[in-house]
């Protein structure tokens, strides 16, 4: 009787874990992910590029669920 009863409490505690895990699964995550991409543009093309990304693929990200945090442009050449 006294097995029965631990094996009982057993699958009572494991059936809440799981009732708890699949009642998570419907939160939003709460980590975040990071990404940096570099994008090079040919030589006198980085205005098309800017305009590019402000009137089209910024939006395209974030109907996809992607924050957009910041875009970044050199001020010197990486060839001097």
């Amino acid at each position: 009787m006294r097995k029965s009863i631990w094996c009982l409490a057993a699958v009572v505690v494991m059936g809440a874990f799981w009732i708890g895990r699949l009642s998570a699964a419907d939160e939003t995550p709460k980590m975040r992910y990071f990404e940096m991409r570099t994008y090079t543009a040919n030589e006198g093309k980085l205005d098309a590029l800017n305009a590019r990304f402000r009137d089209h693929t910024c939006k395209l990200f974030e109907k996809h669920g992607m924050t957009n945090v910041g875009y970044w442009v050199p001020l010197a050449s990486d060839d001097h």
